[in-house]
């Protein structure tokens, strides 16, 4: 297992694949020739900056080539590397971040030994900047091509899900688990999708769609760039933003036995080691909207900050439900009023209060196709898929990634009758609450909630209708 008592100069040269307490005395002097490779560790870069004959595109592509071509009894084979995700993968929980950095790392580790590129890292897709696919990942006879795709190279993901304006929402969230997901007890426990995970990360895999849709998307090379630049996000709001991590010991010593490295040995992974690997393993070309540098400017406080992380709660000290079922169509949104005691949002409302309104949108059955997504408007029971983004009403979307069959759900938990999942969403409304009561529209006894489906773009959807459960807006302190 990798953890914090195992460090050496021969792990930097394998790529750093332990870390431990050590570290700290690396940053103030110890072993030279360990802190050089520390500070001149590989950049992973922006995929759609690079030049076609980039020899990071060459790797890549030398890379997937290779792993096609082992045999199925090889864990580093392709479809071998798609099955941990489908068997063992977490999402909507606090681990979603923690796990797929570390299927990342050593993803990466076994392209840089199958394609015999030493400097090779992972590139990412930056969405943001890039709405479309890159082209790197089209052309007949490409590695990187996936046939089953359902966008094309002329789709452009909505900016309501992967825009600026959405991406600087979340990244300014200051609370772990309305920015990572929610608190669980096992690893593949649906406890709640935090709003990184609900909306660019859930939608881009139903916007890419074919393998990316479902839990076998590691099959689409595309998954490992689309999954680097969440971690890349992580990155910024963690490093750059100086936003720590939960300390809570069920988090940090959480241990993941689910990957190989780059021989195809099994390792296990404790969570607190992955927040350290982009210090010492592997580095962003920035990847945020806006360009940031880290906000802990000392490597030595750097890492002790990492590895710290600080007490995290989204403790509801009021809650307000309602337990009705909603259903919402595409040509009619669903609207539910939930009884509120306006007092309890005073704290909410002021511009320098430490609490938040937070909704709870629960109960969802995910649809079999996940080819829509759902925007959600306070106070305005019209609001509909044409209703402008910038309307003061609007309280932020999530969309649906799931499975499309029984057996790609073993073993998680909060499963429906239909053998997915029933789903749970934060939205933090405290924004549109304080813009609400700036403009007067804010008044009595009740919030409204307005839920939009929306599709993707010109494909005519196969979802029709959606059901929530149960909705609860929430005062959160932190």
């Amino acid at each position: 297992m990798e953890d914090l008592n195992s460090f050496s100069r021969r792990d930097f040269l394998r790529g750093v694949g332990a870390l431990s307490a050590a570290g700290l005395t690396l940053w103030a002097g110890g072993c030279e020739s360990c802190k050089r490779q520390i500070q001149q560790r590989p950049t992973r870069r922006n995929i759609a900056n690079l030049p076609a004959n980039d020899p990071v595109i060459q790797a890549y592509k030398d890379a997937v080539a290779a792993m096609k071509a082992l045999p199925a009894s090889d864990g580093r084979n392709w479809t071998k590397q798609a099955e941990i995700h489908q068997n063992k993968c977490v999402h909507s929980n606090w681990w979603f971040l923690p796990w797929h950095r570390a299927y990342l790392f050593y993803f990466e580790r076994i392209c840089r030994q199958l394609s015999g590129y030493n400097d090779f890292a992972l590139p990412y897709w930056n969405w943001t900047s890039s709405p479309s696919i890159p082209a790197p990942f089209w052309g007949a006879g490409n590695p990187l091509l996936n046939t089953t795709r359902t966008a094309t190279q002329a789709s452009v993901a909505n900016s309501s899900m992967v825009g600026s304006a959405t991406i600087t929402n979340i990244l300014n969230q200051t609370n772990f688990f309305l920015f990572a997901s929610d608190q669980a007890t096992t690893q593949q426990e649906f406890a709640g999708y935090g709003m990184l995970e609900g909306t660019p990360h859930n939608y881009i895999h139903g916007f890419v769609g074919g393998d990316m849709g479902a839990f076998m998307s590691p099959l689409d090379p595309v998954f490992w760039c689309h999954h680097n630049m969440i971690d890349c996000l992580w990155v910024d709001w963690n490093i750059n933003r100086g936003n720590p991590n939960t300390n809570d010991p069920n988090w940090a010593n959480f241990q993941f036995a689910d990957f190989v490295d780059e021989t195809g040995a099994p390792v296990t992974v404790q969570a607190i080691i992955t927040v350290l690997y982009p210090i010492f393993s592997y580095q962003f070309e920035a990847c945020g909207p806006t360009t940031l540098t880290a906000k802990i400017s000392d490597r030595v406080q750097l890492e002790k900050f990492l590895r710290e992380g600080a007490p995290a709660k989204l403790e509801f000290v009021k809650r307000f439900e309602l337990r009705q079922s909603l259903t919402a169509e595409l040509q009619k949104p669903a609207s539910g009023s939930i009884k509120i005691e306006p007092e309890a949002f005073r704290s909410v409302l002021e511009s320098a209060g430490k609490d938040k309104a937070v909704l709870t949108v629960d109960e969802v059955d995910v649809p079999e196709k996940q080819d829509v997504f759902v925007r959600v408007f306070i106070n305005k029971p019209d609001a509909s898929s044409q209703t402008s983004l910038d309307d003061p009403h609007y309280a932020g979307s999530f969309a649906f990634f799931c499975c499309p069959s029984e057996s790609s759900m073993k073993g998680h938990e909060g499963m429906a009758a239909t053998g997915r999942p029933k789903a749970g969403y934060l939205v933090d409304l405290t924004p549109t609450l304080q813009k609400l009561n700036q403009g007067g529209s804010l008044s009595g006894g009740q919030l409204d909630v307005t839920l939009v489906p929306v599709p993707f773009d010109e494909r005519p959807p196969t979802t029709q209708r959606l059901t929530i459960g149960r909705l609860e807006v929430g005062v959160a302190r932190f």
